[in-house]
């Protein structure tokens, strides 16, 4: 029948496993000339093309609570019964234990305490056998045992004081880069495991506009990754 929009194409779901770069989101597909965005259940989404259009597909469905604290419990998508890990608040959500669907801690997501997130992401996290996984503002200077042992006043670079408490979403990506035409560059955020024998753990930027994080260390666990990315982007 004329007139007739076409039926949404399907998406397949990616196996965990295989994800190399991942976004959280709901997004399932921007919005095109001929069609609105759409949207669909918060998961661990990559991007692929399906009909010569950019879309999101679900590796790990992600289930909220709906407490002030929430936990969190992530299903693989591909298999959405089968859990993946689940993520519970432990000192009033000062940090999340992870663990997997046998119930073994996968390790510990810590939120950055207000005295030093003028100088350090908001979420860092902990793998055992592994040194602190954390992501630092480009103008903070020395490593992360420097910053822990000497203060926010010695370790903070450039003009003026910052403030404590400025919101995390307006430092995601430090100091903001000027390109040729003036257009805004953010900073990659990077996470590093210092004295590891692969220091950088995991990275995230904007890719067309969606926050978009990359597992560097072939030692970090992904579902560390994902878990970590849920609590940026809740």
């Amino acid at each position: 029948m004329l007139g007739r929009r076409k039926p949404e194409p399907v998406v397949e779901a990616v196996p965990w496993e295989r994800v190399a770069l991942f976004s959280v989101t709901d997004l399932v597909r921007p919005s095109t000339l001929r069609r609105k965005k759409l949207t669909g259940q918060p998961a661990v989404r990559v991007a692929t093309m399906v009909g010569g259009v950019r879309h999101f597909a679900p590796s790990v469905l992600v289930s909220a609570t709906r407490e002030e604290i929430p936990s969190y419990a992530l299903y693989d998508a591909t298999r959405p019964e089968t859990p993946v890990c689940s993520l519970s608040p432990e000192k009033g959500g000062a940090r999340y234990r992870v663990v997997d669907a046998s119930g073994t801690e996968l390790g510990l997501i810590h939120r950055t305490p207000a005295a030093k997130r003028t100088i350090q992401h908001g979420w860092w996290l902990q793998q055992p056998g592994h040194a602190d996984v954390v992501a630092r503002y480009h103008w903070a200077k020395g490593g992360v045992k420097d910053v822990a042992e000497r203060g926010v006043d010695t370790v903070v670079r450039g003009a003026g004081k910052l403030v404590e408490g400025v919101v995390d979403s307006v430092l995601s990506f430090g100091a903001a880069d000027t390109g040729a035409g003036g257009s805004y560059v953010p900073r990659p955020i990077t996470w590093i495991a210092e004295g590891d024998e692969e220091p950088v753990a995991l990275t995230a930027g904007h890719v067309d506009g969606i926050r978009t994080y990359a597992p560097r260390a072939s030692w970090l666990d992904r579902r560390l990754a994902f878990a970590l990315g849920v609590l940026r982007e809740a």
